[in-house]
């Protein structure tokens, strides 16, 4: 496997240093043929000074800078050709080069793919003006979806290499957030050709005041949305010490289980991220872990704290914990989504679990990722009445209750995520905060 990842990082760079380069060269010297600067300088002033305006007033994201002279290079295309583009392209490279710590064989890859995303438009654009059979506003339409996308898939080859990530996830950051601001600026740009071509420079007065209004409603809107986001955030951070205290107050009442919530948490989290649920549902499932045996609040000390093995009386007044966890949360009108964590994690797959007898995919999905790593916590913790089963014994018995007591894919995948872990690490976790201080050799005897 290291070897073909190493085998594409090469034919990456190959493409990126060597194609990338070469093909910045060709479309520059192929353009010069078309340069005119004694019969255009006015266009090429105009663009300059344009292509100058842009780079110092980008559109501000969320979590990107546009720059809005891919919109001044588009414009360029549609109203002379490819070697506007290419003048405004390396007009932008070389302020670029001056305005950020200069590394050569960036800036020319980087000038390298913007010259391939401008000769393909203009390719494009020449066809379609030859076909006469496409109207100028459905054929500039798709030309600002041809230069996003070319220039997205270029920019992410680049990306991918120099910050040895794959290229799919450099795309995808790309694409999120700015995608439909990227096209409104092209469509503008479009627009504002059509105008210049039909009414003179004239026309450029109101596309540029509409490009700065633009730039300044986005600067201050995605001003405002940070500013929500770092609200979040803060809200986010006192939930989750608000819940660990909460998780804290209920493990102190048993000293035998002391950061057990925490543990069976975090092993809720790591099998949720195994299987590939989304960063918010891991959280919850996190959360969750840690509210699971709120309910414990509401049973008494005798019962909790005894040292000898419970009556059945006493057991059926413990399982009660996942209803009164579960009313606690509904009254108090916050966390609804981790209500199903608590009152359905001692759930079975065959239906004998408690306090409803759900069967099989009946009991919530969160429910039944908690169900598995309470019950290994459960294991390998020393209890009043037991030690604690060693870890491949534990491991055992969840093979065996796979398809019964727990989910039988869950289950496989808790296991393959303990098995992967160090040995150090896992017993690490295991003994966290757990006052009992099992030696090693009896923790993995």
């Amino acid at each position: 496997m290291r070897q073909k990842n190493d085998l594409r990082f090469i034919i990456k760079g190959i493409i990126v240093q060597v194609g990338f380069v070469l093909a910045a060269i060709s479309i520059f010297y192929s353009s010069l043929s078309e340069w005119e600067p004694r019969e255009h300088w006015g266009v090429l002033f105009i663009y300059t000074l344009l292509t100058v305006f842009s780079c110092f007033l980008p559109v501000r994201l969320s979590n990107a800078v546009l720059t809005v002279n891919n919109a001044v290079i588009f414009s360029g295309i549609l109203l002379y050709g490819v070697w506007v583009g290419v003048w405004t392209a390396v007009i932008e490279a070389l302020i670029i080069a001056f305005l950020v710590r200069f590394n050569l064989i960036k800036a020319i890859v980087n000038l390298g793919q913007l010259l391939m995303t401008i000769w393909t438009v203009a390719f494009l654009n020449e066809w379609f003006q030859s076909l006469h059979v496409i109207s100028p506003l459905i054929s500039d339409l798709l030309l600002a979806v041809v230069y996003w996308f070319v220039n997205l898939i270029l920019c992410g080859l680049g990306i991918s290499y120099f910050y040895k990530m794959s290229w799919m996830r450099a795309v995808k950051e790309m694409t999120r957030g700015f995608t439909s601001t990227y096209l409104l600026l092209m469509i503008l740009a479009g627009v504002g050709s059509r105008l210049v071509e039909s009414y003179g420079l004239v026309a450029l007065a109101p596309m540029i005041i509409a490009f700065f209004t633009i730039s300044y409603v986005f600067l201050h809107y995605y001003e405002n949305v940070q500013k929500l986001q770092q609200k979040v955030e803060e809200v986010k951070s006192f939930n989750h010490k608000f819940l660990t205290t909460m998780a804290a107050s209920i493990d102190a009442r048993d000293h035998y289980t002391s950061g057990h919530s925490q543990r069976v948490a975090h092993w809720g989290r790591e099998i949720a991220k195994q299987i590939g649920m989304s960063p918010e549902k891991v959280e919850e499932v996190y959360f969750g872990g840690i509210l699971h045996d709120i309910g414990k609040i509401g049973i008494e000390d005798e019962i909790l704290n005894k040292k000898g093995k419970l009556t059945p009386e006493e057991y059926d007044k413990i399982k009660q914990h996942t209803v009164i966890g579960y009313e606690i949360i509904k009254q108090a009108g916050m966390f609804h989504e981790l209500l199903p964590a608590i009152r359905s994690h001692h759930e079975r797959i065959d239906g004998k679990g408690y306090p409803d007898g759900l069967v099989g995919n009946e009991i919530p999905l969160i429910a039944r990722i908690l169900a598995i790593s309470d019950a290994f916590d459960a294991m390998v913790a020393d209890r009043p009445y037991r030690k604690g089963l060693p870890v491949e014994e534990a491991l055992q018995e969840i093979r065996r209750g796979a398809g019964t007591q727990f989910d039988e894919e869950l289950a496989s995948y808790f296991i393959h995520v303990i098995n992967k872990l160090p040995r150090e690490e896992l017993e690490t976790i295991i003994r966290q905060n757990d006052r009992s201080q099992k030696p090693l050799q009896d923790v993995f005897r």
